[in-house]
Order: structure tokens, then sequence, then C-alpha cells
């Protein structure tokens, strides 16, 4: 792959265990965030956030309790006022957990169906009585709330309260894209766990290992440098490389089979790695897997070369050389994404080269994921590649250094 104009300070790279490097400021960072968040709200004209989605929540208030038990019970939520501290509701046994970082940490009221059967009306209109009192308190009764993520009961006690309802993810994403220094260094830490993550999967690549054991290997290395899970399980192998999207299974791995493989991988202080890497079974490629890489490295390549502060997203569209005609059937739909807690905006693919919607530009302290999958219907074998960049005044600095694989010097 074409490297960066852009030299990359690698002195930062891995996670800091020595006074010899400035590290991250945690609380430094957190209010930072919530001070980004808060401003975005004043833009909006919009009074409080109520805040239950896992992410939101910790992006927030740097708070996360059994985040993947989370991310489907409605066990927590937040209030973020335009102005002020927040009122952090919390799973009642651990309270102690949100009074490390806020003043006003109460209990939450659970009022989801599994959690309080025929009384689940109730509760959330108690939640939602709770919430108002607060807003009369900070001054904010009748000003429009944003919200991201309620089941019925809870949307419905809140519009039939009378409360002027918003979406949250406009401010939320708003408020993440451009990244502060110490987001950056957690996004590069986590890189470096995903890489090695990368490696331990690499080197257990063997005939009759199966797809399942090559993840349960990235997946102990990701647990044992500090990484929390993985929102996927995206290896695959031989001919379930191609359609993509194929999730591991107890396929084995044969002799000469392609074996691809997506990070999705949450890291440390819950930022996350998304690179792929496609490796080869073996030592001789066939002709249709060398043209496969090929294609995916010339379009990533082409589309990082490309990328800088101040151009427009249809630009860069615009400007890309698409992967040759049997390829784009199956072409992935994102180009470039943003990378921060989670997949987050700007989200563009090349449906969106014809767009209505506003050209935005990409903008310094971005950090970018691009990616490309190359498979041509039919065929055995498909690549996928994915890497991570950094926008700089100057350019984009490619922050995931995990070598590509060989076989286009075969």
């Amino acid at each position: 792959m074409k490297e960066s104009k852009v030299a990359l300070d690698r002195s930062v790279l891995g996670q800091v265990a020595t006074q010899q490097f400035l590290g991250v400021d945690l609380e430094r960072m957190r209010y930072q965030r919530y001070e980004r968040l808060q401003s975005e709200m004043v833009k909006r004209d919009i009074g409080a956030l109520v805040l239950t989605d896992l992410v939101n929540v910790r992006y927030a208030t740097g708070m996360a309790v059994s985040p993947l038990w989370n991310a489907s019970h409605l066990s927590s939520y937040v209030l973020i006022p335009v102005t002020g501290e927040p009122v952090v509701y919390g799973y009642p046994q651990a309270l102690y957990r949100g009074n490390v970082f806020w003043k006003d940490v109460r209990p939450a009221r659970h009022w989801q169906y599994r959690f309080s059967g025929r009384s689940a009306e109730e509760v959330a209109s108690e939640a939602v009585e709770d919430l108002l009192s607060t807003l009369r308190e900070r001054g904010l009764h009748g000003e429009r709330v944003g919200v991201d993520r309620l089941d019925a009961y809870g949307f419905f006690a809140l519009t039939s309260a009378g409360v002027k309802i918003c979406d949250a993810d406009e401010v939320t994403q708003a408020s993440r894209k451009i990244k502060t220094w110490d987001e950056i260094e957690l996004l590069k830490q986590s890189v470096a766990v995903g890489e090695a993550s990368l490696y331990q999967l690499e080197q257990a690549i063997r005939p009759g290992i199966s797809e399942n054991e090559l993840l349960a290997v990235m997946w102990a290395e990701m647990l044992r440098l500090g990484g929390e899970y993985s929102s996927t399980r995206l290896v695959a192998s031989g001919s379930r490389t191609n359609p993509w999207f194929q999730e591991a299974s107890s396929k084995l791995v044969r002799p000469g089979d392609l074996v691809a493989v997506d990070t999705d991988m949450i890291g440390p202080e819950g930022y996350a790695c998304d690179i792929s890497r496609t490796f080869l079974c073996g030592s001789r490629p066939t002709a249709d897997q060398k043209e496969a890489y090929r294609v995916a490295v010339d379009f990533i390549s082409g589309v990082a070369a490309a990328l800088r502060p101040g151009l427009g997203y249809r630009e860069l569209l615009r400007g890309v050389q698409l992967p040759p005609e049997p390829y784009r059937q199956q072409a992935y739909s994102a180009v470039v994404h943003s990378l921060g807690m989670e997949d987050e905006s700007p989200y563009v693919g090349l449906a969106d080269l014809n767009g209505d919607g506003p050209d935005e530009e990409f903008e310094p302290n971005m950090v970018l994921c691009v990616e490309c999958y190359a498979g041509v219907p039919g065929r055995q074998d498909g690549v996928k590649l994915e890497d991570e960049y950094l926008i700089t005044s100057d350019g984009a600095v490619r922050i995931s250094q995990y070598p590509l694989h060989d076989l286009l010097d075969v």
C-alpha cells in the first residue's frame, strides 16, 4: 500500500507504561467530551438530552457498567442539561461507579416490561416525572429534549407528559466527529491491541484449524491486552470469504484458502479498532486471489491518498477510481467511515455519490476507516482490507501499521 505523505509518530502507538511519555488524561478527556456535547446542544436549541444508548452514555459521562448487557437492557440512563453537570441514573447496586465521576447519581427506574411486568407503564411515568422535576430545577421545563433509544413505554411516557422530543443522534454524532488529543491516543492504543490480536490469529492459521478457533485466538489476545469485546464474528475462510459477512463457523481451513478477518474490536476505555486483513493458508495464491487482493489494495491506496482536510465527501467519491466492473456488484457499502467508540458519522459510501444531502468536508482530527471488499460473484474467494487514518492539517496519516500479506509478491 502506498505510504502516507505525513510522517507517523510511532512513539505513542502503544499503551503508555512509564513516565517517559505523556499519558492519556481521562478526566480532561471526559470534561472535553462533555463540553463538546453541550456546545452541539446549544447550536440546535436543545435544552437537555436523555441518553440510554451505552456508547452515548459512556461518551458523555465516562461510565460503562456491563456494556454488553446494557446494550439490550434499559437499566441505566443519563440526563444531560445544556448547562451544568449531568444527572446519572444508574444500576442501584453500582451507584458507586458513577460517584467516582459525578455528584448527582441516583437509582434508575427500570420500567422495561422484563423488569416491571404489568407495572411498566406506571414505572415509566414515574421515571419521566423524575426527569421533569430535574428539568424544572434547572430552568429547562418546556425546552426540547433529545432522546436516543427508548422502548414504547418510555416514548409514550415522555409524549404523554408533553415533552418536546427530538432525536439525539445528530447531536452525539456531531460531538464525536472531531477527536481530542486523548481520544486519538486511545484510538492508537486500541490499534496496538488489535494488531497484536491479528498477529496471533495469523500465526495460528494452518490446515485443520477452524474459523471458530481462529476467532478465539484473536479474542483471547484482545482480552489479555485490555480490550473489552468485539461487535462481530467476522472470520471467514475459503469459499466463505465470498460473499462477505459470513461469520465464524466450524469450517476447517484448508491449504490454499484465504482467511479474511475484520477486528470490530472495542479496546482500552471503550475506543475501537476496526481494521481488516486477508491471509493465505499456504504460499501459492491463485491468479484470482492475487487479482482480488490487488483490486482491494489499489482501491484503499487511492482513497487514502486523496484524503485531506477541506475535501468534500462527494468530491472524494467523484475522484475515486472504482474497482473493475466485475467487483462492483459486491462492493462494500462504506468507502470511508469515522471511528471513535464505535463506527461513527460520517459514513460515506458509493451510494452517496449522487446524493442530495449537504456535502460536508473532512476536518483535522477526524479518525477514519478506509475499507474495501473485493469479490467477484461466482468465484471462490474474496478479499477484505481496511485501515485507519488520522486526518491532520497536512493530510492523512495511517495509524494502523499491520503489514499487508505478501500475496502480491508471490
